[in-house]
């Protein structure tokens, strides 16, 4: 095609297209075009879903039916199935390489253990579906979007609950809706006049961290119904905003002093520590150095076998005797228990004895270099998976089930899937090409006859 034909061409696209340029013919139509109206709101209302759906439940729960531990897990398996019609649109080879081999070694695992555990697929389920989420969204922007609608919610019923909580817990009988799921024991010995969870209030030995003065000793629980959960989403958010680069300084504020107020009125010290160590590596290290990161939890492992050796005795429910007791289970794995055949304990709050008795190490070493040989696509996502790690490794000291819980973790493997910014093929192509090629075909048809 000489230049006076190319010419004509590119001027018949302008009469049939405004707005036309060359470059449309070679860039990707998933590429070029924005998640459709009716993406981004499913996506919107996955992420609100997977945050409140423990509120919506507890309301059930108070005011219309009893909620059992069978309709929790429904609520889960209908949050996923929603994220069905964005999963289908691309499969991702990796993901399913890994659900498969860790889903036949965790059947092999039940097989010589003789115990079929459920948890333990529920909770590899819930990474990999969000983290294939958030690969095909693959758009950081809608991830802020949808973040910013939770953080709102959140707050909102946050300052509800520390303004007027006896209106609050009227609408949300938090304690026993933990009673009806089975989490907690029903009170029999006295009537409990707080209708929150157990650690809803700073006992007065204890007695609360931030502003205390100020705030006394309720610690606000918001939509998660537990203060624990509000602080670890708040180190997310927190870890969202620090990742990003020093130009957007508006979204880090915004995200940044929002996870620091939702960490004062939750009073959580894991994301006082987390968040704090976040802002130091964020002022200390760039680029490669944020890769030493992937030693955080073998380095969280051997520190915790360390102050168990060193500790005696069983201890008090302290900070520093739980992480003793945590470094104390470690020390006493034998090789079955490191390979997840043996009849465990419960290790509800020791999380790399949980992870490990539960997923066997193999599986566990596999999971982290996957998930550390990601290409990143810029520094941001980098940092991102950077301070994940230290949210991680630091989670796994203190608690086995909370990084597997639906409300949180489902957030943090979204954001990380669509830090990869690698979106899927749109279900559709552009309505607007189809109609102009005949006429754009019929004009170049009628030039050839005229010339």
């Amino acid at each position: 095609m000489n230049y006076s034909h190319q010419h004509n061409l590119d001027s018949d696209m302008h009469s049939v297209m405004p707005g036309y340029s060359p470059q449309m013919l070679t860039t990707p139509v998933s590429l070029a075009q924005p998640a459709t109206p009716t993406d981004q709101n499913l996506v919107i209302a996955i992420v609100i879903a997977t945050v409140t759906y423990q509120a919506m439940l507890c309301m059930l729960n108070t005011h219309l039916h009893a909620v059992s531990r069978s309709l929790v897990g429904l609520a889960e398996v209908v949050i996923l199935l929603a994220c069905l019609p964005i999963l289908a649109r691309r499969l991702l080879p990796g993901i399913i390489i890994i659900a498969t081999f860790a889903g036949a070694m965790l059947t092999l695992l039940t097989l010589f253990s003789g115990e079929v555990n459920i948890k333990a697929f529920r909770d590899l389920l819930i990474p990999l579906c969000y983290f294939w989420l958030g690969c095909n969204v693959g758009r950081p922007e809608l991830a802020d979007r949808a973040l910013t609608y939770a953080i709102m919610i959140v707050l909102g019923l946050g300052m509800m609950e520390l303004l007027f909580l006896d209106q609050y817990t009227n609408i949300f009988d938090i304690f026993n809706y933990y009673v009806s799921i089975g989490n907690l024991q029903p009170i029999t010995d006295y009537v409990r006049e707080s209708h929150l969870q157990l650690n809803g209030i700073r006992p007065e030995g204890i007695g609360r961290t931030l502003l205390p003065s100020l705030l006394g000793s309720h610690r606000v629980s918001s939509v998660f119904l537990e203060p624990v959960s509000l602080g670890n989403f708040a180190t997310i958010c927190a870890a969202w905003g620090l990742s990003r680069d020093k130009a957007e300084l508006r979204q880090i504020v915004f995200f940044v002093g929002a996870a620091v107020v939702l960490m004062v009125l939750s009073d959580s010290r894991f994301a006082l520590i987390s968040v704090t160590l976040m802002i130091a590596m964020r002022l200390l290290l760039n680029g490669k150095a944020l890769n030493l990161t992937v030693l955080a939890p073998f380095a969280a492992i051997g520190l915790l076998m360390i102050l168990g050796y060193h500790t005696s005795g069983r201890g008090d429910d302290n900070f520093h005797d739980r992480l003793a007791l945590s470094g104390r289970s470690l020390l006493d794995f034998d090789l079955p228990t490191l390979f997840g055949v043996a009849h465990g304990d419960n290790f509800s709050d020791q999380g790399y004895a949980y992870v490990i008795s539960t997923f066997g190490l193999p599986i566990c070493i596999l999971l982290w270099l996957s998930f550390w040989f990601l290409t990143m696509p810029d520094e941001r996502g980098q940092r991102f998976r950077a301070f994940s790690s230290i949210y991680i490794a630091l989670i796994l000291c203190i608690s086995g089930y909370s990084l597997f819980a639906l409300k949180s973790a489902g957030v943090l493997w979204f954001l990380m899937g669509c830090s990869l910014k690698t979106p899927a093929p749109l279900p559709k192509p552009l309505p607007s090409l189809e109609p102009s090629l005949p006429t754009m075909s019929n004009s170049i048809e009628s030039r050839k006859y005229v010339d």
